[in-house]
């Protein structure tokens, strides 16, 4: 029964991220008889390159933010005034909401953004953006990361290694490959994912708000596209062109809130 479950759950995870896999296939098999000048034309096309730039961002600052959040959480403790002092540094980012931190990582790149090709834009606001999502998820990421390594490192067995003269170095790497390190790291990827959605969608929206369809940066996202055609909801366009995309979102949410809460009870 419980490999039913979890054949079960594994399929269901699959079909709730299946917008992300399935916005990689040409969007000229979903466009049927549309002419390429249609207005539908032109909403599969932007909600193809939008959910595959969210499935690029994803992958990217998980990838990013995860290598950070190992080494900044094995040095905090290696290293108690590295620590302390990187504690006083992540507690200061915390404190500044991630959409600001965001919006003024491109400040001094949005005039190289205004005056590039629309593909070096596009792969430097890409960029930027995974630094800002990186910056503000090390906070909790590091943390969720040292609190376990830390607390295992105090405990009878690590002192009993440090009586025999194992060097500190040793210990944590081997107390790194422990389930409660383990299950930490677990968590701390998904919540990445589902920080990292919210703050592309909510970014890509206010972008979308602030400079329109031809301003900078060039960041395409799920958001921007629900700014685009916001005004389906007053009938100025059919009525799935936001909800569509609304949907794909709320999946992909439901998956990641799934595997966060499985970690959690383990």
């Amino acid at each position: 029964m419980k490999n039913q479950y979890k054949i079960l759950r594994a399929i269901g995870l699959i079909l709730l991220i299946s917008p992300l896999l399935v916005t990689w296939l040409p969007p000229t098999l979903f466009t049927g008889n549309y002419s390429e000048i249609a207005e539908e034309y032109k909403f599969v096309v932007q909600l193809f390159v939008a959910f595959k730039e969210l499935s690029i961002t994803l992958v990217a600052t998980i990838v990013f933010a995860m290598i950070l959040s190992v080494i900044f959480g094995y040095v905090s403790v290696w290293s108690l005034t590295f620590g302390r002092g990187l504690a006083n540094v992540l507690n200061a980012i915390e404190s500044v909401p991630s959409i600001l931190i965001a919006l003024f990582m491109y400040i001094p790149v949005s005039g190289f953004l205004a005056t590039h090709h629309a593909g070096v834009s596009s792969a430097l606001s890409l960029f930027v953006f995974i630094l800002a999502a990186t910056l503000t998820i090390l906070p909790e990421s590091v943390r969720s990361i040292t609190i376990p390594l830390s607390d295992l490192y105090n405990r009878k067995y690590s002192i009993s290694f440090r009586s025999y003269g194992f060097p500190k170095g040793r210990i944590l790497a081997v107390l790194m490959r422990t389930d409660l390190v383990r299950n930490a790291l677990d968590r701390v990827a998904a919540g990445i994912l589902l920080k990292t959605l919210v703050l592309d969608c909510s970014f890509g929206f206010i972008l979308q708000l602030g400079y329109g369809a031809n301003g900078t940066p060039a960041h395409q996202s799920p958001g921007a596209l629900l700014a685009t055609y916001r005004a389906a909801l007053m009938g100025s366009y059919p009525q799935y062109f936001f909800w569509l995309p609304t949907l794909m979102l709320v999946m992909i949410s439901v998956a990641f809130l799934i595997v966060l809460n499985d970690v959690k009870e383990e």
